[in-house]
């Protein structure tokens, strides 16, 4: 499998003190997520980090569809333990993550995640949301109740119905699609697509340069609030 062009950036942000997110890019094995911890006291930071750890350290199998399993296997895995850790070490509260990941293999594209870490696709000058968010106004504007314009601004727009480590049973939510070159792919947490417009990001997305487009991202993003910790990951399908 031909490699894909990669950039990979994290980032605290510009109001809190510690970084809880967690990145993993393995060009080489078709395989890279993007881990928006929750919880504080660091718990968030041991969240996100458990699911890279654990997802780096599989052996990836052979065929595609196996290998989704495999992973889906590995997030429940997670959940389970990251339960488990919050009722050992922080009782009543919630150790937690979202976590959105792109495998690719065979001219096959896979999303699988959790909660409202985000991936987009650009193909034919156009961005796209390939993944749905797990949060109540996601829900509202799919019932009718909300138009995504007020969703946008909508105050318990950060509101999750879904995450890891919160309930004992995880639904894994899973696109697949063709893939296509000249296709680009953005991972990212909502440090990054909750700060920058759907106009900044499909411009700086359609910047021909993957480290400039991944440059200007960050700083765009810098040079606003970033009032979470910021991560994404570009790929792009030779």
């Amino acid at each position: 499998m031909a490699q894909c062009p990669t950039e990979a950036r994290t980032h605290v942000g510009n109001v809190r003190s510690g970084n809880e997110d967690a990145l993993l890019a393995k060009p080489e094995a078709g395989l890279w997520v993007v881990a928006d911890g929750m919880g504080g006291h660091q718990a968030g930071e041991y969240a996100s980090g458990l699911i890279v750890e654990r997802i780096a350290a599989l052996n990836p199998r052979a065929y595609l569809a196996d290998f989704v399993d495999q992973v889906e296997d590995c997030l429940l895995g997670v959940n389970r333990d990251l339960l488990s850790f919050a009722h050992a070490n922080y009782p009543g509260q919630v150790v937690g993550s979202t976590v959105v990941s792109l495998l690719i293999r065979d001219g096959v594209a896979v999303t699988l995640w959790v909660g409202d870490s985000r991936l987009y696709r650009r193909r034919n000058n156009q961005l796209q949301r390939m993944t749905r968010d797990h949060t109540r106004v996601e829900e509202m504007v799919e019932q009718g109740v909300l138009t995504p314009e007020s969703a946008a601004n909508h105050p318990g727009g950060h509101v999750l119905t879904r995450a890891m480590g919160a309930e004992e049973r995880l639904w894994v939510s899973v696109a697949a699609w063709q893939v296509r070159p000249g296709d680009r792919y953005l991972l990212c947490s909502d440090g990054l697509w909750g700060e920058l417009s759907a106009t900044a990001l499909e411009r700086e997305m359609a910047t021909k340069a993957l480290k400039t487009a991944a440059d200007n991202l960050q700083s765009n993003c810098l040079a606003g609030s970033a009032r979470d910790n910021l991560s994404f990951i570009i790929v792009e399908v030779a």
